[in-house]
């Protein structure tokens, strides 16, 4: 719940960009967030310290939020 405060209190979070390199070592060390029943996009966001109400809320399948992932946040 802080965190959402703190996002609407500054506003929307700057742009993030996440290199190829980064996302595919998140990815492999993913295995283990799983096994603590993390969900995909919640990984990504704690592990990336991100603040995505979508992302980190949502209950996207794992396609759906890697495609999300790979729009919004990697270059």
């Amino acid at each position: 719940m802080e965190h959402i405060l703190e996002q609407l209190e500054r506003g929307s979070q700057p742009d993030r960009h996440i290199t190829h390199e980064q996302y595919r070592a998140w990815q492999r060390g993913y295995i283990f967030d799983g096994m603590r029943d993390l969900r995909y996009g919640q990984s990504f966001c704690n592990h990336f310290d991100i603040w995505d109400n979508i992302l980190f809320y949502n209950v996207f399948s794992q396609p759906e939020a890697d495609r999300y992932i790979r729009e919004t946040y990697v270059r």
